[in-house]
């Protein structure tokens, strides 16, 4: 209900609809000072919520929903697949797109990084041509199988030179090159073959496409990357508490116990390692107590600081994070989902005719909410359906009329469609800049409105003056 009270502002704004500048009466001027009285705080307020204010910039944590605002902008833009790049029909793009082909490159890399730690712990030759004859049947294996998948992705681009737009093609190009060398052609020199062999832990990097199939621990790697920020602030305020406390501790023990507190670098050391991790905190207070109780006494204060207070606070600031990665994540794919249901319903509904697919009509949307698969994937996106077909006159109300003074329907492309349904999601709050394209929308309904009771009126007063000045003649 509540997407339904802002869905005509929605429509509003995405029609442009504007207010009546043409009415001449005297409350046009009283209508236009209110509505710059009301835009004046829509600015500073949609400016602050949606698009994030200075102060919000520079919090700590991460905003949630200026992170799905992103996701929801990045659904409207056509998503990137490497498979655009690939022929249509051959047999090379085949094998690269299958799904098994998919999950067995998969399993190959989860194999190989096992192997790794294998050859690390057995292996003792410096170069391959002198390990054992199985460490070296496992790695021709793996160089045959990473140099087939790279033929087969190669072979399927369209346009050879599309290969390097592509991120994951370019790195595995990189790392199949290295595979292939091997150590071969970097002459004797033991350090250089020591780096070569330490090189060979780059192909660990493979696993971070397992993420893709994990979408769990993609979760954490983006609440890591997102808690960045976070995490160095707290540590800054951390190394602040510790020199503050490590000037503290060297100037009143310093002398008396010099291998934990006879510098300012050893005491904050110290105190990092049994303060705040807690490693041997016993046996620093058992140590400070044979001198005073006054320094056990700062001893605990400093705990209650670092390790209670900071490092508790850091691990809130890590769950925020990772709690709005996943409510991001979520909302991601939910939206993928159901963009990719309706694009699929779309090309089945759409005519014949029409054969760019290129907008979206009145009838082609009834069909599309006619689909179990799209009504869907609409539900689990927090669209509702059934409200769609009640504001389906307000969706394709167009502002152009027929010849007999009715408003023609529009047509939508995909990416206003998406748009616009996002708009109408239940989970949406309504904003003052939604009370203001409301506002302008009423504003527009009237002043046509007026202008038909005008014409109308003016076509009564015509038809009665014709017929008095009849019976007058008469």
């Amino acid at each position: 209900a509540k997407a339904f009270v802002v869905a005509p502002a929605a429509i509003a704004n995405t029609d442009d609809a504007t207010a009546d500048n043409n009415d001449e009466e005297s409350s046009s001027a009283e209508n236009r000072n209110a509505e710059k009285s009301v835009e004046a705080p829509w600015k500073s307020t949609t400016s602050s919520q949606r698009h994030g204010s200075t102060s919000r910039k520079s919090t700590m944590f991460v905003d949630t929903n200026e992170m799905k605002e992103k996701i929801r902008k990045a659904a409207i833009r056509p998503e990137y697949n490497v498979a655009d790049f690939y022929h249509k029909e051959g047999i090379w793009q085949h094998i690269a797109q299958h799904p098994i082909f998919e999950k067995v490159t998969l399993a190959v890399i989860a194999f190989n990084a096992f192997w790794i730690w294998i050859d690390t712990d057995e292996n003792e030759a410096e170069l391959i041509s002198e390990a054992a004859p199985i460490f070296q049947v496992m790695e021709y294996l793996f160089c045959i199988f990473f140099s087939f998948e790279w033929t087969c992705r190669f072979n399927s681009f369209a346009n050879k030179l599309n290969c390097f737009r592509d991120a994951w093609f370019v790195f595995d190009s990189g790392l199949v090159l290295f595979m292939v060398l091997g150590g071969r052609g970097l002459g004797s020199n033991l350090a250089i073959m020591r780096l070569a062999r330490l090189l060979r832990l780059s192909r660990m990097t493979r696993m971070v496409r397992l993420f893709r199939a994990v979408p769990e621990l993609l979760i954490l790697m983006k609440g890591m990357q997102a808690a960045m920020r976070s995490v160095f602030f707290t540590l800054c305020l951390l190394v602040i508490i510790l020199y503050v406390f490590g000037i503290a501790f060297t100037q009143m023990v310093g002398k008396e116990l010099t291998d934990n507190f006879g510098s300012v670098p050893t005491s904050m050391h110290t105190l990092l390692l049994d303060g705040t991790l807690l490693d041997s905190a016993g046996l620093i207070v058992h140590r400070l107590g044979l001198l005073s109780p006054v320094y056990v006494a700062v001893f605990y204060l400093f705990i209650l600081l670092a390790a209670l207070t900071v490092m508790n606070m850091l691990i809130g600031v890590l769950c925020e994070v990772v709690s709005a990665v996943a409510a991001t994540e979520k909302e991601g794919i939910h939206v993928a989902f159901m963009r990719g249901q309706l694009e699929k319903v779309w090309s089945e509904v759409a005519s014949e005719e029409d054969e760019s697919h290129g907008d979206i009509s009145r009838a082609e949307f009834s069909e599309i909410l006619g689909s179990p698969d799209a009504c869907k994937a609409l539900e689990e996106a927090g669209v509702d359906p059934i409200g769609l077909v009640d504001n389906i006159d307000f969706i394709f109300a167009g502002e152009a009329e027929d010849e007999e003074g009715n408003l023609k329907d529009k047509t939508l492309t995909f990416g206003e469609f998406v748009a616009l349904l996002l708009t109408l999601r239940g989970s949406n709050n309504a904003t003052v800049k939604d009370i203001v394209d409301l506002r302008k929308h009423f504003n527009s309904c009237i002043g046509k409105l007026r202008e038909e009771l005008r014409r109308t009126s003016g076509a009564t007063t015509v038809g009665m003056t014709t017929m008095l000045g009849r019976s007058c003649t008469f």
